[in-house]
């Protein structure tokens, strides 16, 4: 279990992330999205995540210390990951597969947009693998008493980071679809923990992050 003061510390950490997001959720990002569109939208929404996830996540991994992580080099390369590969061969194959089954062809979705690349693809798999990963699982695989239990702590933790977003959208998203989004983000905030632990580098994590963001919105439609 949790070392007693550590994880008081690191959890009390995730509750005052958890509610500044909450807060800019609601009274700086939902105001932006409906008073404007476009690319507009799109950057404004995009500095807002950059500022404060990226902002935090760099201050907390460069202001602990060392000896309090599992990996010292988050943000070592390491691209010479077999399972990298393999993990983006099957979500392409799964993305495929449930855009066929949905719709009975394979395609770009007509909700697309061009500004979704930037957000989806190149803005939140850094921001939220640096946050989840490289700070908060690089600590709690440290102060527990097993690899797996680290894992699964992050990856519920990752998925109720959601809850503003999901709690703000509007039409209003029903209980069923909050729930079936938590438990997907759960899975995958899983796999993101799996893939930094064992490749030593958040490269693998951000990579397959924002590939299956990317193509949820160009084959799924969000």
């Amino acid at each position: 279990m949790l070392h007693q003061r550590a994880g008081r510390q690191l959890l009390s950490q995730y509750g005052y992330f958890f509610v500044l997001w909450f807060v800019i959720q609601v009274f700086i990002n939902v105001p932006i999205i409906n008073l404007t569109s476009g690319w507009t939208e799109e950057l404004l929404t995009d500095a807002v995540k950059i500022v404060i996830w990226l902002g935090i996540g760099f201050f907390m991994i460069f202001h602990t210390q060392k000896d309090q992580f599992i990996i010292n080099r988050p943000f070592h390369v390491n691209l010479n990951f077999k399972p990298l590969y393999i993990t983006l061969f099957a979500i392409v194959a799964y993305m495929l597969a449930t855009a066929f089954i949905q719709r009975h062809s394979i395609g770009i979705v007509a909700t697309f947009k061009p500004t979704l690349l930037l957000q989806d693809f190149l803005i939140v798999g850094i921001c939220e693998e640096t946050v989840f990963r490289g700070y908060l699982l690089n600590r709690l695989a440290k102060i527990v008493d097993s690899e797996q239990t680290a894992l699964v702590i992050q990856a519920i933790l990752f998925a109720l980071i959601h809850l503003p977003r999901y709690l703000t959208t509007y039409p209003a998203l029903s209980f069923l679809t909050i729930m079936g989004q938590l438990v997907t983000v759960t899975l995958l905030g899983y796999l993101f923990g799996w893939l930094f632990l064992k490749s030593r580098s958040l490269w693998p994590g951000i990579i397959v992050h924002s590939v299956w963001d990317l193509l949820i919105v160009l084959l799924i439609g969000s």
